[in-house]
């Protein structure tokens, strides 16, 4: 009781296990002591010796929950030698064994505790196990999104060396090899950008970034990789700081390059697609506005969330860049505005700050 006591009084775990070992055998010791001047194991209320003995089998490791059991019965034991005290007849044969079947019980609870602990340790395993295979699985997934956000990447100039190689065949023009070379420089980059994020996903590595920082990288990317592409730029001065991995760029650039490639499918109106910041004292938030055109309610209430038949990235790479927010605990969403006289998909990328 006096451990009971100290744990719901400090509202803590158990102290240091020799701290608790001497609780629970001075109180064993003094209990024991007390029942054995009111009439031992004739006294009604010896039952309560089982009370500290129980304390000390469920929260002292085993070698203490064993010595408290050895301490417990020698006590027990003790009590024999105040037979002389009974002067009833028959009472000293009785409160022998009253003792021994204290000892029985004692013995009986040791079993039935360490059994349940046995049962819980094997628990306690079995959930530890599930954890690192819970860990294992969020890195092969995250090392699996980052490779398939860099297949979806690598598609566009793996096309476009393609196509410059078929004009050069042609036209035998030196300029197509001054591109072809850009472009294998690009996936150069791809590839040592994967080796950096894989690298920081086996070894759980997370970066803090300044979110105009990551702005200035974000349009470096869509620099190289959407050159054509009409963005205004709307941005707030103030700065937050973000932590992700290596991961979270190439997610944001797939998303505003989708909006991008969705608002060049509409030829026939304005393809500016406008890029926003805001923040809140808990939130960086970036919003993204590209007119589009036959995006039907069901598609967008698949969006990043099941793989939707698309041509323009809005199907498999929504659903790899919204993972890859959701795994920073952020959010993507996406949704029609109705406070434009055309149809407007207006896509909002939610992310937690650092204090």
């Amino acid at each position: 009781m006096t451990l009971l006591l100290y744990i719901f009084i400090s509202k803590r775990k158990p102290p240091l296990a020799w701290l608790s070992l001497l609780l629970v055998i001075t109180e064993i010791i003094a209990v024991n002591t007390l029942i054995a001047h009111y009439g031992a194991a004739t006294n009604p209320f010896a039952i309560i010796l089982l009370v500290p003995l129980v304390v000390g089998l469920v929260l002292l490791p085993l070698p203490a929950a064993t010595f408290t059991l050895i301490v417990s019965t020698l006590a027990q034991l003790f009590q024999l030698s105040t037979g002389a005290q009974i002067t009833q007849h028959g009472m000293a044969q009785h409160a022998a064994n009253m003792v021994w079947g204290f000892i029985l019980t004692s013995f009986l609870l040791a079993a039935v505790i360490g059994y349940f602990r046995w049962q819980l340790n094997q628990q306690n395993s079995a959930i530890r196990q599930l954890r690192e295979r819970q860990l294992r699985n969020e890195q092969l997934l995250a090392i699996g999104t980052a490779a398939a956000q860099l297949t979806h990447d690598a598609a566009t100039p793996i096309q476009t060396i393609h196509l410059l190689l078929e004009e050069f065949e042609e036209t035998q023009d030196p300029a197509y090899i001054k591109e072809t070379k850009d472009q294998v420089e690009r996936l150069t980059r791809l590839l040592s950008a994967w080796r950096d994020v894989a690298d920081d996903v086996r070894e759980s590595r997370i970066t803090q970034y300044h979110s105009h920082e990551l702005l200035d990288a974000l349009r470096h990317s869509l620099a190289l990789a959407r050159p054509e592409a009409q963005i205004s730029w709307h941005i707030q001065d103030e700065s937050k700081i973000l932590t992700a991995d290596r991961t979270l760029l190439p997610a944001l650039t797939n998303i505003v390059i989708n909006a991008c490639e969705n608002a060049f499918s509409d030829g026939d109106c304005d393809c500016t697609v406008e890029v926003a910041t805001t923040s809140t004292a808990d939130h960086w938030v970036l919003v993204l506005k590209n007119p589009v055109g036959n995006l039907t309610h069901t598609a967008l209430n698949m969006l990043g969330t099941q793989l939707v038949e698309s041509d323009k990235g809005a199907g498999m790479g929504a659903v790899l860049s919204n993972a890859t927010i959701e795994k920073f605990k952020g959010s993507v969403t996406w949704r029609i505005a109705e406070d434009s006289p055309l149809p407007v998909l207006e896509t909002t990328v939610t992310l937690p700050v650092s204090p």
